[in-house]
């Protein structure tokens, strides 16, 4: 999965302990901060220097976080920045004053750190669509201007995204997505001993789109289970072109979303691909979320247990993230467990990732499954994954997805070719 981008944070907290500890659990996330002890300074720095998202405490001296919120929403230059509302009250009154501001979230103090990077990542994710609307708004606005129709009283975010939808509706029809693929690597001897196959997507006129925007839009579109087929059965391809090369055999994972399962027919669309490119199940593995697991768990046991019985590996992916119970996890036929990105940020130097690492460790090997670690980015990292027993790791401190060529490249080297 990929890693998330980094963006730019506005604490606002009258409480010095408060902002220091928000820029301690952001920092260590990745995230750049800049923080203010009121309201007034604030807005001063907004309309200086917009941030990414802002989280705003609600009760402070002179100008309170509703007035804030209120103002920067009714401001056409700040309404769409994110805004996360601090409070220690719990009451619902003041969680739905908040709301009716336009504050988009709500988290009570003390502040639990895994929900706040959670909620401070699927905000910025949603604003990242956002931001990719509007890169071609400005030119739709233009359009219905000389137009000079009745289509120029549509929305233009309306417009901005059916012209993103046509366009994945084309991109679908053209092949314009294409794979890359980042290595793993075992970690008692740094081998690469597998893949995962991400998708890509270059927009034509626009360039690279996240796929972060783009793949949440495929499922809406109810496309996905064609895009899918398609990343199966290129990746079956490309696995036959390495084996009958110098590369020879290696596995490879594929990204499978829950409506493959649901309403595509995912075994006989792997079964199909494989046959046509005359690999053995073994060399592929699908990797699908834990919340995407116990959205219909009867159906998606029997499935993955016919997969399993062909010989395909199953991997959970972003473990420790989808809440499910141990009941269910011993039910599910499984392979793998990849341990979330956002327990391997902090594993050396906060307790209680290292501690919940450590435990989905020692879970995936009770269970006779294999342990991997994504997001890896630092020497220290990989050490802390060793001496705690994990198998296999993915990420940065080792490549980045690469496209085919590169990728090869690398692989002829590492492996000796």
């Amino acid at each position: 999965m990929d890693e998330p981008a980094m963006a730019t944070l506005l604490i606002v907290d009258d409480e010095l302990q408060v902002r220091k500890l928000l820029e301690t659990l952001l920092q260590y996330e990745g995230y750049h901060t800049h923080s203010v002890a009121s309201g007034e300074e604030a807005l001063a720095l907004v309309a200086e220097q917009p941030p990414d998202l802002i989280l705003l405490d609600i009760m402070m001296p002179g100008m309170d976080g509703y007035e804030v919120a209120n103002h920067l929403k009714n401001d056409p230059a700040t309404a769409n920045i994110p805004i996360i509302m601090l409070s220690a009250l719990s009451e619902p009154s003041a969680r739905l004053s908040g709301l009716q501001t336009g504050a988009e979230e709500f988290i009570s103090k003390p502040v639990e750190r895994v929900e706040l990077w959670l909620r401070v990542r699927n905000l910025l994710r949603l604003k990242t669509y956002g931001d990719q609307l509007k890169t071609h708004s400005l030119m739709l606005e233009q359009q219905l201007r000389e137009r000079g129709s009745e289509t120029a009283k549509m929305n233009v975010h309306d417009l901005a995204r059916l012209d993103l939808e046509n366009a994945l509706r084309q991109a679908v029809t053209a092949g314009e997505f294409q794979l890359h693929y980042q290595p793993k690597r075992t970690v008692a001897d740094g081998q690469v001993c597998g893949l995962e196959a991400l998708l890509r997507w270059e927009r034509p006129g626009y360039g690279a789109v996240s796929p972060a925007v783009f793949v949440p839009i495929l499922e809406q579109l109810g496309l996905i289970v064609a895009v899918g087929r398609w990343v199966i059965e290129h990746t079956c391809q490309q696995i036959a072109t390495w084996q009958r090369g110098a590369i020879g055999a290696i596995e490879v994972s594929v990204n499978v979303s829950g409506q493959q399962l649901i309403e595509g027919d995912l075994i006989a669309d792997i079964r199909q691909c494989l046959a046509d490119a005359g690999v053995a199940p073994q060399w592929l593995e699908v990797e699908l979320t834990e919340s995407s697991l116990m959205e219909n768990i009867q159906h998606t046991i029997s499935s993955l247990q016919r997969l399993r019985d062909m010989g395909v590996k199953i991997a959970i992916d972003d473990f420790g993230t989808g809440y499910s119970s141990l009941a269910y996890l011993r039910r599910f036929p499984l392979d793998t467990l990849k341990i979330d990105i956002a327990f391997i940020r902090e594993v050396t130097t906060n307790p209680q990732d290292a501690a919940i690492a450590r435990t989905i460790i020692e879970l995936a090997h009770s269970l006779n499954l294999r342990a991997v670690a994504e997001g890896v980015e630092t020497p220290a990292q990989l050490a802390f994954l060793k001496e705690a027993g994990c198998d296999q790791v993915q990420g940065y401190l080792f490549s980045r997805p690469l496209p085919v060529p590169e990728l090869e490249r690398l692989l002829l080297t590492t492996r000796g070719a």
